[in-house]
């Protein structure tokens, strides 16, 4: 239901008042013009207006526009322009000093938040900001079995019936799940940054690639990986779905293995992550990892895709 997505977006604090601080920050009272991609139900926008913003206008193609446009007026609150339709497909946008754009997902780029700002620049007006300022991806090894476990109902099936197929496709997906500190190797300091994202210089892609990397300090058995996204709003207001962080209303997303892979003592794990999502595309994330051992050189090696745990 439309109105349940949303109504985990407003029951979160921690992005609620993050996106309230970054807001204010910027704002320039009687001055500001904000233009609201992926609007929803207009909170950025209301809160804009209210922190003084001369105008704000709604970008959302959703039917929640019309649920905005009610709260407007049920909260009496002026200077708000609703445009049904997708931000990209405006043709003389209006020139706005404030790009605010929360459209993270649980993986930061499944909502097209980077193309999306990347079209929007066309709204800025010259030494205008855009919120957020920048993302970076982080991953790290998942070292407990539950997520792994859970994945593996396949070969429980019984009745003399071979699942395996069914099993290889579950784990070439990425899965939504709150992942804790004690599921992974190490502390906050074994993750790995991936990628990053500097949305105030413009050329930024969808097509993005990255790794990560760890010398293996004792034995110790990898399931998967986890990832999770980090941003700063603007200077000194940042917003993190890490297992470190206090909980919001995202989780983190665990990547499987093919195999559970016991590592030894000096040898080094490394994963490759490719990820597109193109308007075109939609979403597809592929990740190859690799073992290497100063005896036996390339130990392991395994190659996952979304594009084959897809049922179609």
């Amino acid at each position: 239901m439309l109105i349940e997505f949303h109504r985990n977006m407003l029951a979160d604090g921690v992005r609620n008042t993050a996106f309230h601080r970054a807001l204010a920050a910027v704002i320039v009272p009687g001055k500001s013009v904000v233009a609201d991609l992926g609007a929803g139900t207009g909170f950025l926008s209301f809160l804009a207006i209210k922190l003084g913003a001369r105008a704000a206008y709604l970008y959302e193609y959703s039917p929640a526009l019309k649920l905005s446009e009610k709260l407007a007026a049920a909260n009496g609150i002026k200077g708000c322009h609703f445009i049904h339709g997708h931000s990209t497909q405006v043709k003389q946008p209006v020139a706005a000093d404030i790009i605010v754009s929360e459209t993270f997902g649980n993986y930061a780029y499944e909502e097209n938040i980077i193309e999306n700002i990347e079209d929007a620049r066309r709204f800025l007006k010259t030494g205008g900001t855009i919120i957020p300022a920048n993302l970076r991806q982080f991953v790290a090894p998942v070292v407990t079995p539950r997520l792994h476990r859970e994945l593996l109902v396949w070969d429980q099936v019984g009745f003399d019936l071979d699942f395996a197929l069914a099993r290889s496709m579950s784990l070439n997906n990425l899965y939504v799940r709150r992942i804790l500190p004690a599921d992974l190797l190490g502390d906050v300091a074994s993750a790995r940054c991936w990628d990053q994202v500097n949305f105030l210089q413009a050329g930024n892609r969808s097509q993005r690639r990255g790794q990560g990397q760890w010398q293996i300090g004792a034995a110790v058995t990898v399931y998967g990986f986890a990832l999770w996204w980090h941003s700063e709003l603007v200077p000194g207001v940042e917003l993190s779905t890490s297992p470190w962080s206090e909980p919001t209303h995202w989780e983190q997303l665990y990547l499987p293995v093919l195999e559970p892979i016991a590592l030894q003592p000096g040898e080094t794990l490394q994963i490759k992550i490719n990820s597109d999502t193109r308007y075109q595309v939609g979403v597809n994330v592929s990740w190859e990892i690799i073992v290497q051992s100063a005896r036996e050189g390339r130990r392991v090696h395994q190659q996952l895709d979304m594009r084959k745990g897809d049922i179609n």
